[in-house]
């Protein structure tokens, strides 16, 4: 399925892909087989599921969620 196709048929979703086909000169994805279709509430339980299998994941359109973070920092005065 070309990504395009992924965009038409999956909006606002994420896809895991086997056998992408990328862009030589950038992180673009043009192509791959699409196994299955997440939504955002269930991609970090099924990336840390599949992990190891040699799936990639890509959301087919941008969103505002940026992802979990953690930070580990204090500040002291003297």
């Amino acid at each position: 399925m070309t990504w395009e196709q992924m965009v038409e048929n999956y909006p606002d979703m994420w896809v895991a892909i086997l056998n992408p086909v990328m862009d030589g000169d950038h992180p673009d994805i043009l192509e791959g087989d699409v196994v299955d279709v997440i939504s955002d509430d269930d991609i970090s339980d099924y990336e840390a599921e599949h992990q190891g299998q040699g799936l990639y994941f890509y959301r087919t359109t941008e969103s505002g969620w940026n992802g979990m973070f953690y930070a580990d920092f204090s500040i002291t005065t003297v």
